[in-house]
């Protein structure tokens, strides 16, 4: 049963999408593209993002077929009872793996330039444990959390980077589309996963006060979340250079270790840069902990979510613990891509399918 407290507006809808995308892989993101698309990752980036939005649409599309509904219930009514048991169960693995992997990736962040004495387990239950007390109390509130970290997240992180706008050589975006088809093709799908979090959108709708603006949430959210990326990895590759972008680790904290603010009274930039960064990944691990407890709960039928919050952190805190280094965390998250492509792609063209075909022959 759905609370009427636990109801989020579209506008909050838009927020929401925009600080789960956002997430951990921010501060990796140039490096990526610039090995996907050498100084072609601005276009990539764009076309990524514009193909993400494309499914995000068919998601909601089918998820508002049955609004009171969650993937949970709408599934088996779009395919058999078995395979929907099957499909959720693997729903709520991929939103465990993804909390875990953005809560390692922040362990490791954090004890490399924050908490250099403190041991990264106690860095991730003590963040895990501030997301689980969120997650209890519903979607409401961490719709309402988002909307007050937003501009903390965006404005300063924006505005801390342009003094190096005079350091920009915009040679380094040359040549332009002088790359081969399939690298391109290749260097959008690997960018679309830049965009992970969106599949939130299979459980919440029956959260969502839906009115007649739901296209424009999801859109704004992601031309937001398009331009920051841009305007991001236009700083990192306009400085370095794609081939210097590329074999960094986390090139975005290397430009504000450059970056020197005349007058500003912070003297290490890092350390805000960093703080700002906690809080994005505080809201994506909070969206991808509450997908996985609610999935969760309808899937056993439990009356309250909230039963299986606590009971689910254990399980992401191993999860997280599993890979032995940083490189190892990167390399789960490359063959969690494969489960990416089917809830991203190749299921929501399925489920559309399928509605088009029924809603065909109910008209007929």
């Amino acid at each position: 049963m759905i609370k009427n407290n636990d109801k989020i507006s579209e506008n909050q809808l838009s927020i929401l999408l925009f600080t789960t995308m956002l997430g951990a892989g921010v501060l990796s993101l140039p490096a990526d593209v610039a090995k996907a698309a050498g100084p072609n990752g601005l276009i990539v980036i764009l076309l990524g993002g514009l193909v993400a939005l494309t499914f995000a649409r068919i998601i909601s599309f089918v998820a508002s077929k049955f609004p009171t509904e969650t993937f949970v219930e709408y599934s088996e009514k779009i395919m058999t009872k078995p395979v929907s048991i099957l499909l959720t169960i693997f729903l709520i693995a991929y939103f465990l793996i993804f909390c875990s992997l953005n809560l390692r990736i922040f362990g490791e962040v954090a004890k490399s330039y924050l908490l250099n004495s403190t041991p990264i387990e106690v860095i991730m239950i003590t963040l895990l444990f501030t997301s689980a007390y969120i997650v209890r109390y519903g979607i409401e509130p961490i719709a309402r959390m988002s909307e007050i970290l937003f501009p903390v997240m965006v404005i300063p992180a924006m505005i801390i980077l342009l003094p190096a706008i005079t350091d920009i050589d915009l040679s380094n975006f040359l040549p332009v589309l002088r790359i081969s088809p399939l690298r391109l093709a290749k260097g959008i799908l690997q960018t679309t996963y830049s965009f992970i979090g969106f599949e939130i959108l299979y459980v919440i709708f029956p959260y969502i006060q839906l009115g007649n603006k739901l296209k424009k949430s999801i859109n704004v959210s992601f031309f937001s979340i398009i331009f920051f990326y841009l305007y991001i990895t236009f700083f990192t590759i306009g400085i370095f250079g794609y081939k210097e972008t590329s074999v960094q680790l986390w090139p975005l904290l290397t430009v504000i270790k450059s970056i020197n603010f005349p007058g500003f009274f912070i003297e290490n930039l890092e350390s805000l840069i960093m703080g700002i960064w906690t809080f994005a990944v505080f809201t994506s691990i909070s969206a991808f902990h509450y997908a996985a407890t609610l999935s969760l709960s309808k899937l056993i039928k439990a009356r309250e979510h909230s039963y299986l919050v606590i009971p689910l952190i254990p399980i992401i805190y191993f999860m997280a613990l599993i890979p032995e280094s940083i490189v190892e965390v990167y390399r789960y998250a490359s063959y969690a891509t494969y489960l990416t492509l089917f809830f991203v792609i190749i299921l929501p063209l399925l489920m559309w399918a399928i509605v088009k075909l029924k809603h065909g022959g109910e008209r007929q």
